[in-house]
């Protein structure tokens, strides 16, 4: 597949060294803040009540580590967006975040939560040794997809704006005809009948129809799993509140996409174009954007 070729083509090892570098530097500074905003662990909840985002690092030091999804399973108090976004975590629900992970930590790597002392210098740095390449991993890998994400939505921007297509500023899309035919906003969101989900780029095809494309970019087949799946969650959720006349999905796929996961796209009737090959989604959106 040439996306894949293209893909591999751009992990040169100085480019790879040196990001790698980078991350592994956040992720010891990270991994540092969150031991020292916890008293080395020793208040867990207090750090979380200011801020969320030290779950990170704390599911990293399970036995073994959790990713989100997994964590939430087994601590319903917790939940991502607190992570994610770094938000303070309520008093009672830190307090329960807190007490999953000091029953699922890793007791050889943090010996002295269980003996009720101080951490030595030796047993910080051995944390600090042991955790940063996991968490520097993540970092890398989402760095990685997140600017490749931006560009993909950049592109998309430059060839509406070289088309003359007229961008209007990012609101709720609430209600038909929303989007006028080669009018388009970035980063906006549909109404469906729970809450709004936000799509990458939405353009105005004439009449009543929007296309609402993701931007999606996966390292490998097991992530283009979880990258497909949220785009066929919104589809999903657009057509139950919309139908089918008003929305049509589609994806800007880059990078290591399985090819089950381009057919589940395909099946769900949604337009699948590629980032390498840009011209075609020009050709496409220029004879569907007819004024109605």
């Amino acid at each position: 597949m040439i996306a894949a070729r293209l893909y591999a083509e751009s992990m040169s090892p100085p480019a790879m060294a040196a990001a790698w570098f980078q991350a592994s530097s956040a992720a010891s500074t990270i991994v540092q803040n969150t031991l020292n905003e916890s008293s080395a662990l020793v208040d867990i909840a207090k750090a979380l009540e200011i801020r969320g985002g030290h779950t990170l690092v704390l599911r990293q030091m399970l036995a073994p580590p959790l990713s989100q999804d997994q964590f939430a399973i087994v601590c319903r108090s917790y939940n991502k967006a607190h992570e994610n976004k770094d938000r303070p975590i309520p008093v009672e629900k830190a307090a329960l975040v807190a007490e999953a992970f000091l029953s699922l930590r890793d007791i050889r790597l943090l010996p002295w939560l269980s003996q009720n002392r101080a951490p030595t210098a030796e047993e910080i740095e051995r944390v600090v040794t042991a955790v940063t390449p996991l968490l520097a991993s993540q970092i890398h890998l989402t760095a990685k997809r997140t600017s490749s994400s931006s560009v993909q939505e950049e592109a998309v921007v430059a060839l509406l704006t070289s088309k003359n297509w007229k961008r209007l500023p990012s609101r709720l899309v609430d209600r038909r005809a929303s989007l006028g035919a080669r009018e388009f906003m970035k980063k906006t969101r549909f109404a469906t009948n729970t809450r709004p989900q936000e799509v990458d780029i939405a353009c105005g095809l004439g009449g009543t129809v929007v296309l609402a494309m993701e931007c999606k970019v996966s390292n490998d087949t097991t992530n283009s799993v979880k990258r497909i799946n949220d785009v066929l969650k919104k589809a999903t959720a657009w057509r139950q509140h919309w139908g089918e006349g008003f929305v049509k999905p589609a994806a800007l796929l880059q990078g290591v996409i399985g090819y089950k996961d381009v057919e589940r796209l395909l099946d769900a009737d949604i337009a699948v174009f590629w980032s390498h090959d840009l011209p075609r989604f020009e050709r496409w959106i220029e004879k569907s954007s007819v004024t109605r």
